[in-house]
């Protein structure tokens, strides 16, 4: 039995060819773990953190947003605090949440994977989609969408809030529980402006 051999053209391109599909379904398994631009991922039960400086209280200042996790074996043992900072390093907000609340009870997927994934939303938890700026326009559509908090409706509060736009961060601390706050000067405190 013979065989034909391809001309070189011919077999250069499938060669060409056969490596490109090993390389972008190699690639495309990795990727579903890996982000690559992200940094290494740490081991599970190192300490994450993220930070961000970014003047939210409109006095040209910018305070320190930080979030990060406790140190713990497994993921449901471990804690998340977000917190801002003034310049001078002194705490203005403070929220503490579990690493489990992002994932949803029914989810069965090992530690490593959540942790993979836990990192990622870390990562991202400042990025600039999750901060906005809130006129009396944004003001009067937003409670068609979620629920008013600590800025009651016909309050003086809403008075100050809607004399000037606001600086509002949205907050995910959780499958359940996403919030926006903002800075009150009247309150010299951060509220949550809405919830869902």
């Amino acid at each position: 039995m013979q065989f034909k051999l391809l001309p070189d053209k011919y077999f250069i391109a499938w060669l060409a060819l056969l490596s490109l599909s090993f390389f972008l379904s190699s690639n495309g398994v990795y990727a579903q773990f890996i982000d690559s631009t992200a940094p290494p991922p740490k081991p599970l039960g190192s300490v994450l953190r993220t930070v961000r400086e970014i003047d939210m209280t409109n006095d040209t200042i910018p305070e320190i947003m930080q979030i990060e996790t406790t140190k713990a074996k497994r993921l449901r043992d471990i804690k998340v605090r977000f917190a801002i900072y003034s310049s001078e390093k002194k705490l203005l907000y403070s929220h503490n949440w579990k690493a489990n609340d992002f994932f949803d009870p029914k989810d069965h997927l090992p530690d490593t994977i959540k942790w993979f994934r836990l990192q990622r939303l870390l990562r991202t938890f400042f990025s600039n989609q999750n901060f906005s700026v809130c006129d009396s326009d944004c003001y009067s559509s937003l409670f068609s969408r979620v629920r008013a908090a600590d800025i009651k409706l016909g309050t003086l509060e809403e008075q100050e809030f809607v004399a000037a736009p606001h600086k509002v961060f949205s907050v995910y601390a959780g499958r359940d529980d996403l919030y926006g706050i903002t800075w009150l000067d009247s309150k010299k405190k951060f509220v949550t402006l809405w919830h869902n």
